[in-house]
């Protein structure tokens, strides 16, 4: 099928416009670029506001740049992209590259819906997409089978058979859910779906009582794990990470499923779920080796160190479980 390109462009001249494009340009990299694209949207777009733009944008656009020359604001989203990490990277080398200097530049977390500001007016121009992913009830969470040994809360151990990671490999997770309880304490759970932010608005506040019922799960390691959520019950705030688009819509859906819980976007990835978990431990990161073999480049792994390094990690001397390794299944 391919890839398809939405494009939203307010002109100096204060006209909106929009248009789609097979495959087409979503990561601008300098001036030429960006003239390029207004050329090309202003020869063969469609003027927004009398009526031939309404709902011509619809959910098959999986990648997109908006351009307002007006505010100087540059948005792009992708699809597929490497981790939320690299978002994140990418996005500040484009917003500090000379090429852009004066711009606002953003990776758009929400995808084609943060472009809805460019073009807004009275005239749809997005076809509104409702439908959430098909969602298992409870917690979706991985296999136990052939690798779990047992949970001691006395002695806040996990047991494994094999390795410390052999969950990784026998069971392969989607996404981490960490709980940080009253006490201090972290409880982590793998689960087998990626898409954790419609979960959340799904099952709401009640993901706090039904998570701990189950026994925890290892840290699993960077770049095994798509998206993450922090539930901190003592601060009541929810943030997750995710590279997903998560439209404004679906983000004000998860708050009024967690009322009085402050809800946000988790930077830096796994790097920042460990960050704000209590912890920084480089056996649990890919090595700079394996970020060049998942198509980092040399400047994306330099902000990626720096950013690790400048990162604080939770203050409260957060404790989590220590996994050990038994080789007969049974717990000494």
């Amino acid at each position: 099928m391919g890839c398809w390109t939405a494009y939203a462009l307010r002109a100096e001249d204060g006209t909106r416009w929009v248009m789609g494009e097979k495959w087409g340009i979503w990561d601008l990299s300098g001036a030429a670029d960006r003239v390029r694209l207004v050329e090309a949207v202003l020869r063969g777009g469609t003027r927004v506001g009398d009526g031939r733009a309404r709902g011509l944008l619809g959910g098959a656009f999986c990648r997109g740049a908006a351009l307002d020359l007006v505010a100087r604001r540059y948005r792009y989203y992708s699809c597929d992209p490497p981790d939320a990490h690299y978002l994140d990277c990418h996005a500040r080398r484009r917003a500090t590259a000379s090429d852009w200097d004066g711009w606002d530049v953003e990776y758009a977390w929400g995808g084609r819906d943060d472009f809805a500001d460019m073009v807004a007016g009275d005239e749809p121009v997005f076809t509104e997409v409702q439908t959430d992913p098909a969602l298992p009830d409870g917690a979706p969470l991985t296999s136990r089978e052939d690798w779990f040994v047992g949970w001691d809360p006395g002695e806040w151990r996990i047991s494994v058979l094999h390795s410390e990671i052999i969950a990784d490999l026998l069971a392969p997770a989607e996404a981490v859910v960490s709980l940080i309880r009253a006490d201090h304490t972290v409880l982590d759970h793998q689960l087998t779906i990626r898409e954790v932010v419609p979960w959340l608005a799904r099952h709401g506040e009640s993901l706090t009582e039904t998570l701990p019922a189950y026994a925890p799960y290892p840290m699993p390691l960077e770049g095994t794990v798509n998206a993450g959520v922090v539930v901190d019950l003592p601060a009541r705030r929810l943030r997750y990470w995710t590279t997903e688009p998560v439209p404004p819509r679906l983000t004000a859906r998860t708050a009024a499923a967690w009322p009085g819980w402050r809800v946000e976007r988790l930077p830096f990835g796994f790097v920042g779920h460990l960050a704000a978990t209590g912890r920084d431990d480089p056996d649990l990161l890919l090595t700079d080796t394996e970020l060049r073999d998942a198509r980092w480049d040399e400047d994306l792994i330099a902000m990626r160190n720096t950013d690790r390094r400048a990162l604080r990690v939770d203050p409260r001397n957060l404790r989590t479980p220590r996994v050990e390794v038994v080789e007969d299944g049974r717990e000494s």
